[in-house]
């Protein structure tokens, strides 16, 4: 889980540095905010399957 919320925040960081080249819209900006939900709802997800099992 730790991987895939890993990679989520390294598509964030590649969608921010393309949207900091690109013109002033907004949708770039919203695929930098998509990927680091991906990644925050990743590792809670990752946390209660822990406190299940634990």
């Amino acid at each position: 889980m730790n991987t895939m919320a890993c990679k989520a925040v390294a598509q964030a960081g590649l969608s921010a540095a393309t949207a900091s080249l690109d013109s002033e819209e907004a949708w770039p900006l919203l695929l930098v905010a998509g990927w680091l939900t991906t990644a925050v709802d990743l590792m809670a997800e990752s946390g209660l399957r822990e406190s299940v099992l634990a």
